[in-house]
């Protein structure tokens, strides 16, 4: 089962750049119900949403712009952008990509960032959207 499970995933992750799907930007609440959705699929509680690590997932998220990493451009580390302890980033370069859906289905299949959704110590969450003269997008996943 687990086996079948990944393999749709995998087969639906690979898709998103094949199927081509009209849509906006996913909000920061289609990601906070994808992100509770895996939660209570896992037995864990959900998390509520901080503006105050949206704050810091906002300047993460522009960031990214210049410099995709969890190095802050300035060389420190990600986590001195404010009250957080840990992050999901991730890039999207057209509008399948930035689907809340798919955004969160990446980071389930990344063992890291999948920590990350999961940890049951985590009780918050802040989410931002970063859109370059380019039309690339940058999601910074600020948790708590």
């Amino acid at each position: 089962m687990k086996r079948f499970l990944y393999g749709f995933l995998l087969i639906a992750f690979m898709s998103m750049w094949i199927i081509p799907i009209n849509s906006k930007a996913a909000s920061k609440d289609e990601i906070l119900t994808q992100i509770n959705a895996a939660r209570e699929a896992a037995g864990l509680p959900t998390l509520t949403y901080s503006e105050d690590l949206e704050a810091a997932a906002t300047i993460r998220a522009e960031e990214c712009a210049s410099s995709f990493s969890h190095i802050r451009p300035c060389g420190s580390a990600w986590y001195t952008v404010g009250f957080t302890r840990g992050e999901n980033l991730a890039h999207a370069e057209n509008d399948n990509q930035r689907k809340a859906e798919n955004v969160v289905l990446a980071w389930l299949l990344s063992p890291k960032h999948k920590e990350n959704v999961l940890r049951s110590c985590f009780t918050s969450v802040g989410v931002s959207y970063y859109s370059d003269s380019n039309g690339e997008t940058y999601i910074a996943c600020e948790f708590n």
